[in-house]
Formats: structure tokens, sequence, C-alpha cells
């Protein structure tokens, strides 16, 4: 089946396979101890309403977090927002539509939230700024632990790397809900968490992505939130107390305990979203500072600040009570909804004092104007505003400009998203083969899924280019005939890079067009149409690529695939033992690889490049020139690399 959500699926399997050693990896005892705290919050949540549309799904097995989800989302359940591995949130039609797996049961029964009320066009933030410029990723991390070390890395959203924890909103958020506690030990201890508060903001956090998920499934997005509860993260600060240009003491404080080691706080930010993405077997990583306030007579940071974000993530961070009124929960969701949409890239569109977020800005992964801001004027960018979270108190409204930020535009206007309309290409390592009739033929290739360009002007347009598909199958045709699937050299298409082999049956001597097409988790078939030629021989010829034994000095070479974003392989065809040395330079005539060769008895020789200069580095895109002397004769040609 090829479908929409199951690319990121597909991509969860190899993260959840890491969570044993993640969590062996981590201190001793913090593992356990999250896992009560989340838990003790899901039990706590069972028996509440459900936000609006969503129905409770308890699990009870000995699943972990990633795999619990997985099952039940591979019953056919939409998963929306979760505690795992104990508590779930689907849509409610779900109970119509599968079975659950076993050790799932339905939650208490407990009556549907209610819609938001209707509020007033004001500014959720009375004038303050809430989003802080992006964060400067610093290079390669040298120190990654826990989770975020496991598995190397593996089962991120194709092309994605260690600092992209939150490019578009589409697939699976883990989020971390973290409670930073103050010790009194550098700030004197005003503010302390009960567990009825901390249950509050859980609530909170819960309703405010569940509005996320309702605008998704309304859009035929693949769109959930897994959350892992964290409190009492020891600080000396006392963080309310503090200005948010300060933030990072007390952040890198309260990270440096839970993640067991030090370093820069922006390092431990990314670490941190990085191990919980790992544990839920996630896409995406957001780390929520949620700081006690209850009693604060203003309900601001001590530079007037509410509510605010890092644009892009991978944080935000909000008090319990926002500006001095008092704490209610349906406030607080409205602030963690508006948050998480900056996690993602969207940009403000309401006027406070001093806002920079004009309507002539850009933003996000495909660099969509911010046309709703009333920043310098309400309609000065000829668009009138309309009703949006980004403007107002609009928690039920998102606006066209908005979606287009997080990820969401369907720019050519045919109903599905772009970044869901992403192909692949197949890239057979030969389109000519000769064989000899009687023997099996072996023919190999690459299926590549191409992302769109990150066109992301606070990456300055340069961002990882990411996808939200995988290669889902690679299938071949001999002569029009039937599709036959080709196998995955690695035993499972679920990466974006796939090399396939395909076993053809012993043909009789003639000419074969073998057709090529791939698809991705998407649902969508390559962009490319390449085939194939094969030539069968008569027996008489003995098999081998250029089919049979060459004649006294006839000396021939091929190369596949190029241009290639993985292994290049050679197969030369030339005389019995002769011998020589395959060279490869850049364009600045450079030597970056050297091989000996020598043909076998049957007269060819196969080797291949790794794509990797001496040293090991990774070689880069570009144009590069092997020559072959062999049995005197010179051979030259034309490689491609592209990253």
């Amino acid at each position: 089946m090829r479908c929409v959500s199951c690319g990121f699926a597909r991509l969860r399997k190899v993260a959840a396979l890491a969570l044993t050693a993640s969590i062996a990896a981590a201190p001793a005892g913090r593992a356990l101890a999250s896992g009560a705290r989340t838990w003790e919050a899901a039990r706590a949540l069972v028996s509440t309403p459900a936000p609006s549309g969503l129905e409770a799904v308890w699990y009870e097995g000995s699943d972990g977090p990633a795999l619990a989800l997985d099952r039940l989302e591979r019953a056919g359940f939409r998963v929306e927002i979760s505690l795992p591995p104990t508590l779930f949130y689907v849509r409610a039609s779900g109970r119509r539509a599968a079975a659950l797996p076993a050790g799932f049961s339905y939650g208490e029964s407990a009556p549907a939230a209610a819609a938001s009320p209707p509020v007033p066009d004001e500014d959720l933030f009375q004038g303050r700024d809430d989003v802080r410029p992006p964060l400067s990723p610093p290079g390669s991390p040298t120190r990654l632990r826990g989770a975020a070390l496991a598995g190397g890395m593996q089962g991120l959203p194709f092309g994605a790397r260690w600092s992209d924890t939150s490019e578009f909103m589409i697939g699976r958020v883990a989020v971390a809900l973290l409670f930073p506690e103050s010790d009194g030990s550098i700030d004197p201890n005003h503010y302390d968490w009960t567990p009825a508060l901390r249950d509050s903001v859980v609530r909170s956090v819960l309703r405010g992505l569940a509005k996320w998920t309702g605008f998704a499934a309304q859009k035929g997005i693949p769109l959930s939130f897994a959350l892992e509860v964290h409190p009492g993260l020891a600080t000396g600060y006392e963080p309310i107390d503090r200005a948010s240009g300060e933030e990072d003491t007390w952040i890198q404080d309260a990270l440096t305990g839970f993640l067991g080691y030090k370093s820069d706080a922006t390092t431990l930010e990314y670490d941190a979203a990085n191990g919980v993405r790992a544990r839920m077997g996630a896409q995406w990583g957001v780390l929520i500072f949620a700081v006690q306030d209850d009693s604060s007579s203003t309900g601001q940071f001590t530079d007037g600040k509410i509510s605010h974000a890092r644009l892009g993530g991978p944080y935000y961070v909000t008090p319990v009570k926002n500006g001095g009124s008092a704490f209610q929960g349906a406030t607080l969701d409205m602030y963690m909804e508006h948050e998480m949409a900056h996690m993602f890239w969207a940009l403000d569109e309401h006027f406070p004092s001093t806002g920079w977020w004009s309507c002539s800005l850009t933003t996000g992964y495909l660099n969509i104007q911010n046309s709703n801001s009333v920043v310098p004027a309400a309609g000065y960018c000829g668009f009138p505003p309309v009703q949006c979270l980004m403007k107002g108190n609009y928690p039920d409204s998102v606006c066209f400009f908005t979606q287009g930020q997080i990820g969401w535009a369907d720019r050519d206007g045919n109903g599905v998203p772009d970044l869901l309309e992403t192909r692949p290409v197949v890239l057979p390592d030969s389109s000519t083969f000769h064989a000899v009739a009687g023997t099996p033929v072996v023919l190999r290739g690459l299926g590549l899924e191409i992302p769109l360009g990150n066109q992301n002007p606070y990456h300055f347009f340069q961002g990882d280019s990411i996808s939200a598909a995988v290669v889902d199958s690679v299938d071949y045709s001999i002569d029009s005939g039937p599709r036959i699937q080709a196998l995955a050299v690695d035993g499972a298409y679920d990466s974006g890079r796939e090399y396939f082999t395909a076993t053809l049956p012993p043909l009789p001597p003639g000419n074969y067009v073998i057709q090529w097409d791939a698809w991705n988790s998407n649902g969508m078939k390559s962009v490319n149409n390449p085939s194939t030629l094969l030539s069968v021989s008569a027996p008489s010829a003995p098999a081998g690529l250029g089919g049979g034994q060459p004649a006294a000095g006839a000396t021939s070479l091929r190369v596949g695939p190029t241009p290639s974003q993985g292994p290049v392989r050679f197969a030369l065809r030339a005389r019995p033992g002769s011998r020589g040395v395959g060279i490869v330079h850049d364009i600045q005539g450079r030597e970056v690889a050297r091989w000996r060769v020598t043909v076998s008895p049957a007269g060819t020789a196969e080797w291949m490049w790794n794509g990797r200069v001496a040293g090991g580095a990774a070689a880069s895109s570009g144009l590069y020139f092997l020559s072959l002397e062999i049995d005197g004769t010179a051979l030259r040609r034309r490689l491609v690399i592209f990253r």
C-alpha cells in the first residue's frame, strides 16, 4: 500500500530499535523516573475530558514508547496526541474503523472537551515580543549522549541532521515538557511546582497541540505529537525572576543535570531535543520549558516578557500565568498552540510595540511571505487581515499564510501540500547490458527520493533539503510485461536512498527492454522513466558484461551510476591477465582515488569507488575524471558526484 501516512512510519522503525540502547546510556535512574512521571501524568488525564474530536486509548503492555505508537498506528488508528507508552488520543472515528491491538483498551468514559469559546480580537501578548531570533547551531556535535547517540541519529526525515529539529510540521513531533525547579542555591526560591499545577500544564499542552492535529486532519496531513513529562529539573536559578535574555543560564543549568554532562546551552538544547525524538521514534523534537509563577502579581519575566519562543526551535518557554491574569487552563492552551507554530518557523502577525515581523518578510522551509501581519499597518502588503492564531485570540483559526510558513503550502492548488508531492528517481547502473542465454541476469541500481529544496531565508536559502517521504519500492518490467519488485539491498525499503538488485530468470537469446519505476511512501511515482537494453547472446559466448570474451586488443569500460550520491561501480573488459592502474582526479587535477586493476582469466574486472577521498572524507559534489591505463590502452571517463 502506498499512502501519505506510511512514509514516516517506515522512518521510525530504525529509531525505535535504538530505544533500549538509549535508555541504557542515560544517567542512572533518569529513564525510569521519567517513565514513572509520564505514567502518573497519563493516569491523571485518562478520566478527564479528551480534546475535542479525540478519544483516549490506554496501553498496559511492555512495549517502549516508539514501538507502542507504531503498533497502534499500524492497526489503522490516527494517533494525534500521546503520552507514550501509556496514553494515546486517537480520532474518535477510529473505534469504528479498526480493532485495537492486544494490550490496548479505550480509556475511561469522559465527556468531550468543549470547543474554544469566542474570544475578542486582541493581542494575546499585550504588546510584548514573543519570538527570539533563530539559534545558530554549533558545528557537528562531538558530545551527543544517551538517546541522541543511539542508532547514530538514524530514523530522521531523509536529508535532516542534528540541527534540523523542526523544519516543517508534518510527521511525528516528540515534545519534552520540562519543569525546572529552583533549589535556592543562586536565586531565592519563590515558587514551587505542585502535582496539581503540573497536571494542569500537561492538560493545556494536550489541548493546545490538539488544535494543530485537528487542522492537519482537515487537510489530510499526517501530524502527531508524542509527549514526555520531566518534572523536578533542579536549577540554582528562579527562572521567572530573570530576564528572558538570561534564560540560557538556567536552561543550561537544568539541562546539565537532565542530560548528565556539561556543554554550552545551545548544544544541550539540541541534544535534549534530539534525545526525545530518538526515544519517540519521531521526525522532529521540541522542548517546552514550563515556568512556575502562579502567585506572581505581574505574570512576566523581569524584562516584561511572557511566553516566548526561539524561531525555528528547538524550544519555547511559557509561564503558567501570562501577563498578570489569573491562571486559566484555556488561556495557557492558546500560548501552547501559538508558540508551537514558532517552532516550525511561523512569524507573528499582531502589532506589539517593537514588532519586527513585517508583512513583507518571508520565512519557513518554503519561504512564504508573512502577508497577514498588521506590521507596519493592516493591509499594507495588499491583503486585508484575516482571523489567525498568530494575529489575535483565534485558537480555532489558522490562516493561509501561517499554513504555508509551517510547510503546508499548496502552491499548485491541487489540494495536496507541496511537501507531500515530492517524487523519487530510479537510477539503474547500466543503460545497456549483455548476458548469455541460460544464466540468470542480475541488474543493480539506486532508488533516490528527491526533496524540495530548502528555501528558508533564515538558513540563507541553503538549509538541508529534507523530504517527508522515503523510497517505498522499485519495480521493473521486461518488454512491458508484468511489474516485478526489485529487492532492497539492505532488506527493506525504509529510507530516502535505497540500492536495489533485480534478478531476471534465464532468457532466450534476443534483445529485451527493462523498464524501471520507483515509488515513494506518499504514493508518488518516479519522475524519470529509465530503461536498460538487455542483449542476450547464444551460449557459445561466455557470460560477462559486454557479452563474452573480448577479441584481442578489444578493451571497454562501463561506469555507473553517474551522477551518483553513493558508490560508483566500474566494469572492465580487457585481455585476460592484463594489469593497469585507475586514477580519479578532481577538476583541479588533484588525485582523489587510485586502484591497481588485474583482469581475470574470463577477461573482466570489477571494482567500486565509495565516493570518498584519501583520509575517508566524502568527496564533495562536482565533476571528476577517471583515467585507466591498461594493456596499452588509455581509457577516460567523467564521473559526477552529488550530495
